[in-house]
């Protein structure tokens, strides 16, 4: 028989795959999908994650030849460590040497502590971007060992957000390489705040508060958000430019997935009885156009792409996706603001 320890109930967040079958989109990015199946795990509500960021589109002429001149960004609101503060979960970091990291492992398990560990993704098999190729951190969560075939138990996004088993001796050649140096604790364990350390509110109330929240957060950056919609236009009046620049795709799919998660995380709010003025009716179809347009866009980019022709066709086809796109988001945000006002009435 195998001598397997493993925390039985530990299942990476599906929210995301569960609406957009198919696909392997992150909620925002990966350190949200950590979260979030950390919430899972500890059942807890996974609202303060949802409600923690704040997406803001971003263009910047200067850097139209290189990467990052657009974007729909990220703001954490908070730090990660602060909402599973907030929601009664610990972290403990260490940094085991690779000599004691097995039984680091299995310790934290046998106590049902998931933990995370940050790994160097040259050497991960399967990441054809970075595998032998480039270096950089990663945090992949262990939740089991097989003491009799040597393999350990993981949730990563290698592929797809799923469990994987690989050798530990794999493993282990992806902990404490020279990239470590930026973070020595590379080793996270995550546990269970007693609640007598932790007030612990009703659910009810912790979502209302929740929803206040985010409420309240959306008014704060209401400006900024409404006045970084002209940047889908700069893009627009820039595009033939931008075409050119092989980074196009990868933009245009993170933008993708980050609308399908502010989707996902609006759905989620519905539940909650945020929207008093039916405006579910007009934000839902607005959202999906948004969606697929900027799929559109992408079929069409990586079509001149793949082909090399650049015709003034296909580029103006792109220019008016982009200006529909920009008077829908408009659009969404009136009727978003409109539902937030009457929840906050």
């Amino acid at each position: 028989m195998d001598e397997i320890v493993s925390l039985d109930t530990f299942q990476p967040f599906d929210g995301m795959i569960k609406m957009f079958p198919h696909h392997n989109f992150p909620y925002f990015n990966c350190d949200y999908n950590l979260l979030l199946t950390l919430a899972n795990y500890f059942e807890k509500d996974e609202l303060p994650i949802l409600n923690n960021v704040i997406s803001i589109y971003r263009f910047d002429k200067q850097k139209i030849q290189t990467r990052g001149y657009f974007k729909l960004e990220v703001l954490d609101l908070e730090e990660g460590d602060q909402i599973l503060e907030e929601m009664g979960i610990s972290i403990r970091r260490e940094s085991p040497t690779l000599d004691t990291l097995q039984d680091e492992i299995i310790n934290s398990i046998s106590k049902g502590h998931p933990i995370s560990i940050f790994i160097d993704l040259f050497y991960q098999r399967g990441r054809d971007f970075y595998y032998n190729k480039k270096h950089g951190l990663h945090p992949v969560f262990v939740y089991g060992f097989n003491l009799t075939n040597g393999e350990i138990y993981t949730v990563d996004d290698i592929t797809e957000y799923k469990p994987y088993s690989l050798p530990f001796s794999e493993f282990k050649l992806s902990c404490m390489t020279s990239e470590h140096v930026k973070m020595p604790n590379y080793f996270w364990e995550y546990a269970l705040v007693s609640p007598a350390d932790h007030e612990i509110l009703n659910h009810k109330k912790s979502a209302h508060t929740s929803i206040n929240k985010f409420v309240e957060n959306m008014f704060r950056y209401q400006n900024e958000i409404t006045e970084s919609l002209n940047s889908i236009l700069l893009l627009a009046e820039n595009f033939e430019l931008i075409l050119t620049n092989e980074t196009i795709i990868e933009t245009l799919s993170s933008t993708i997935y980050r609308k399908c998660s502010e989707k996902y995380r609006l759905n989620t709010l519905y539940k909650y009885n945020l929207d008093h003025i039916n405006a579910k009716d007009t934000l839902d179809p607005l959202l999906d156009q948004i969606i697929n347009d900027w799929k559109t866009v992408r079929f069409y980019s990586n079509k001149v792409i793949m082909s090399q022709t650049f015709t003034g066709e296909i580029i103006d086809k792109c220019m008016g996706l982009l200006t529909k796109i920009y008077t829908n988001e408009v659009h969404f945000n009136n009727q978003f603001y409109l539902m937030l006002k009457a929840a906050r009435l």
